[in-house]
């Protein structure tokens, strides 16, 4: 096998993260088997990464790095998801320590990967509409949650009922300034709203307690 294969992903795609759509597009003169084979030397060779079933990249071994972010694999591992909880906490600064394990909220039922950049888990969120409080992040070039819809999406996971929001510094090892900061840019009525958008209490709580000890 040559290395042609590799070179006309190379040149013909602009992506860091490719499909087997996409290989089929690259190569529509070729016999499906033909590619396959292909696809599974080069994997093989370590030339190609493989992160889930027909989610590929170029490995360190060609490129000397990956030239996408984790966050931008998990919107990749699950089309309809977004990086949330424990991840969307740490990237905002909300929390003190780095999160290994990738949380994302995703549209259907839950999901975990591992592969060779760490577990990637994907948990449901019953929120319309579903990318409310979602921007994209120009760093990672990743679509993450703003720190309020990531704190509700926790509690909404954790399925307790908090009272005070020292709990959750204690719980979570939450900054309480940095919260107050965020949530002087939202007006209470938006903070309630959300809590109602989950249907449970803890989340109702949640923003009760927000509004009524730091807004």
């Amino acid at each position: 096998m040559s290395t042609d294969f590799l070179n006309a992903i190379e040149n013909n795609l602009k992506v860091s993260l490719f499909t087997d759509d996409d290989l089929k597009l690259v190569f529509r003169d070729k016999q499906p088997s033909a590619i396959y084979n292909s696809l599974t030397y080069h994997l093989k060779k370590k030339n190609l990464e493989r992160y889930r079933r027909g989610l590929y990249s170029f490995s360190t071994k060609k490129s000397g790095k990956f030239d996408f972010s984790k966050f931008k694999l998990a919107n990749k591992l699950v089309l309809h998801s977004f990086i949330s909880f424990e991840s969307a906490l740490s990237h905002h600064g909300l929390i003190p320590e780095a999160v290994y394990e990738v949380t994302s909220v995703c549209l259907t039922k839950n999901k975990v990967f591992e592969n060779s950049l760490g577990r990637f888990s994907f948990t449901y969120s019953p929120v319309e509409p579903f990318y409310l409080g979602v921007e994209k992040d120009e760093v990672t070039n990743a679509k993450i949650a703003n720190p309020i819809r990531a704190l509700f999406d926790l509690i909404y996971l954790r399925r307790k009922i908090y009272n005070r929001v020292e709990d959750l510094e204690g719980d979570f090892r939450i900054d309480l300034e940095e919260l107050k900061k965020v949530l002087d840019k939202f007006e209470a009525k938006d903070i309630l709203e959300l809590g109602e958008l989950y249907k449970k209490k803890t989340t109702r709580n949640l923003a009760m307690i927000l509004v009524r000890d730091l807004k």
